[in-house]
């Protein structure tokens, strides 16, 4: 396989010591990598990770499917690499699931509970690297629906997702059974990160709180979006005279959604224009907070469901983000 270009400069970093200089803010900094489906080759760069790994590759699906990158975990797991995989426990039974396959070799496990989801989306490589954002590796979010990815280069990072992984593989899925992260807030390079994992932490207070420090703009892309107390948070920045505007999954039409609410108040909101999913979960607050992973505003996400949300204070990754926004805001059928 040809190398990726962009992942194999992420991946120099490990011997890169202090980072390089983050000299324009429009930039993305030399840690950070952020990807969109189905415009970008995100299978391709995830393969080439996992291949590149040495030592372990743990990771947490809600959903997995594609097979080449099964097949890379066991290329992966047959040249001495740990690899473990976490999948929820339904969306494993399919017979397409790369679940079975996994399984077979003992790399894999599920959360055996069918009341919530194991809705994570990430992978850690070699204790460096972290994978997350709204991705399943499938054929439809591969190739047809609007997704992000974002891949950091941070021991630091990287150590929070193990211990969240290490929960998972333990079977200490719900928030009763675990205490808050210890280190959700942590420097890379020279920007703040913070990770958040529910429900043992409140992702919803922490959205709601970065929603409100908005001082001139918010912009979101949202597949599911039910949670009253961020619309609220949204509305109030709205009635302020901050410009909000979002683009949401037009399948996720109910009572229950956001959408009308934003409407009534004027708010610029869109349905997007995606014939199969926008599966974005992704806030950017004044050009300078990216708030993404797989936490959708939904009450079951905040208090049942594994989820992370990651946050990444750097303008050069709002711009990424802003762009896509941008993308998916244009109208091209109504």
């Amino acid at each position: 396989m040809k190398r990726p270009a962009a992942i194999a400069v992420i991946l120099l970093l490990a011997g890169c010591s202090p980072p390089a200089p983050e000299v324009d803010r429009g930039m993305l900094p030399p840690w950070c990598r952020v990807y969109f489906t189905p415009e970008d080759p995100v299978a391709d760069h995830l393969v080439f990770l996992i291949d590149s790994s040495r030592e372990r590759v743990w990771a947490a699906f809600y959903s997995f499917s594609l097979d080449e990158v099964a097949r890379a975990l066991v290329r992966a797991h047959r040249r001495g690499v740990e690899v473990r995989v976490v999948m929820d426990l339904l969306a494993a039974r399919p017979p397409d699931s790369a679940y079975h396959r996994l399984a077979e070799l003992g790399l894999a496990r599920t959360d055996f509970a069918s009341s919530s989801f194991m809705h994570h989306k990430f992978m850690v490589i070699d204790s460096f690297i972290t994978w997350t954002g709204s991705y399943n590796p499938g054929i439809t979010g591969t190739f047809r629906d609007d997704n992000n990815v974002i891949v950091i280069s941070s021991k630091k990072l990287a150590a929070n997702y193990e211990e969240e992984f290490r929960d998972l593989w333990r079977g200490r899925f719900s928030a009763a059974l675990r205490e808050p992260s210890a280190r959700p807030r942590l420097t890379v390079g020279r920007a703040e990160v913070e990770v958040y994992f529910a429900p043992r932490d409140p992702c919803a207070e922490r959205l709601i709180e970065l929603i409100r420090s908005a001082e001139k703009e918010v912009r979101f892309a949202a597949f599911a979006f039910t949670l009253e107390p961020v619309a609220e948070a949204l509305l109030e920045k709205h009635l302020e005279g901050v410009d909000v505007r979002g683009v949401m999954e037009r399948g996720q039409q109910s009572p229950w959604n956001c959408h009308r609410i934003f409407a009534d108040a004027g708010m610029e909101v869109r349905w997007d224009q995606n014939l199969y999913y926008l599966h974005h979960k992704f806030f950017v607050i004044d050009g300078r907070t990216v708030i993404t992973g797989s936490f959708n505003p939904t009450r079951q996400a905040g208090i049942a469901n594994n989820e992370n949300m990651l946050i990444v204070h750097h303008a050069g990754v709002a711009r990424r983000y802003l762009d896509e926004f941008e993308r998916l805001w244009k109208r091209w059928w109504e």
